[in-house]
């Protein structure tokens, strides 16, 4: 359509592919059955895989009718930076994610959140359960516990929290002003796993819903040299007490530059006496390296004598 006959397109869905050779049909299968009264685009960022994730994708193309748009990356960007590209390019009202390891398991999971958002103007995302799966894709365990519809806030925010897995977001696609805006925080703090920047940034332009269906599956697995972000990040999985640290961290600085501060304390003293518990759980073997992690990271944070104070006033015994 033409003019003021044309229709703004309401989704614009991102799929992050990075060697997902395995997973990666199951999960464009799982947007194929999706049934919506909306269109919508498919933007695919296929980080330059060593697999053969890029040509599974090519053979989808026509079953997309157009509405594939895959971006097959010369060089490896990462996550963050594959994400933020795919980001700018969303024309859509919305914006929902999937990653290609991961995928929908509710044929109107699309149609409901776009239905909750069009409803709700004082939300900026809605999320839903999930179940986790392994990777062969046996169900290990639900994503959370609750069933029933609740409000995402920043007091779970600064528990360390995160209002779902990456495959049950559909957010609001902010104006071009803000979303440059954003950008540029997201650049800066680019240490920080986007989904948790990504929320803190959310939460600062409203609230987030959190609904009770299971929608979708999230693939977890923890491999010897993975590329996946669990095998290379997982903080339980890798013991990284310290990453896991310095993100809180980061955290309270990026909420300062977008005038939303939070708090990131608990979560702080949380890691840092696992990382001390750790050495008893793991022996000799993680004994000096958690010791190292501490005293790290005691030297990064800048009210050491606060934090000093929290981590004694706090009795949980580990």
């Amino acid at each position: 359509k033409r003019g003021a006959d044309r229709e703004v397109m309401k989704l614009s869905i991102i799929m992050l592919v990075y060697n997902h050779e395995r997973f990666i049909a199951q999960a464009l299968e799982s947007v194929l059955m999706q049934k919506t009264d909306f269109e919508y685009e498919l933007i695919i960022g296929e980080d330059c895989s060593s697999d053969g994730s890029r040509e599974i994708i090519r053979s989808y193309e026509k079953r997309f009718e157009g509405k594939m748009k895959p971006l097959y990356r010369d060089t490896n960007m990462g996550m963050a930076g594959n994400l933020m590209d795919c980001l700018m390019r969303c024309t859509g009202q919305y914006i929902a994610v999937l990653e290609g390891d991961d995928f929908w398991t509710d044929d109107k999971k699309l149609q409901k959140q776009a239905a909750f958002l069009d409803e709700h103007p004082e939300y900026v995302m809605a999320v839903h359960n999930w179940n986790i799966v392994s990777g062969s894709g046996a169900f290990v365990e639900a994503g959370s516990d609750s069933r029933e519809f609740k409000v995402f806030g920043k007091e779970d925010l600064q528990r360390y929290d995160l209002p779902g897995q990456t495959s049950t977001i559909f957010v609001r696609n902010p104006a071009a002003d803000l979303k440059e805006k954003y950008m540029k925080i997201l650049k800066k703090y680019f240490w920080i796993p986007p989904d948790r920047s990504v929320s803190l940034i959310l939460l600062s332009c409203g609230k987030i819903a959190v609904l009770p269906d299971v929608m979708s599956s999230y693939r977890y697995y923890v491999e010897e040299n993975g590329t996946n972000w669990s095998s290379k990040h997982d903080t339980n999985a890798k013991r990284n007490y310290l990453y896991a640290y310095l993100t809180a961290m980061g955290m309270e600085w990026m909420s300062r530059d977008i005038g939303y501060p939070v708090d990131m304390t608990k979560a702080k003293v949380n890691f840092f006496k696992t990382a001390g518990a750790a050495r008893r759980w793991d022996g000799e073997r993680y004994k000096h390296k958690m010791n190292f992690y501490r005293m790290l990271m005691l030297l990064a944070e800048p009210h050491r004598i606060r934090m000093i104070k929290a981590i004694r006033r706090t009795r949980k015994i580990y």
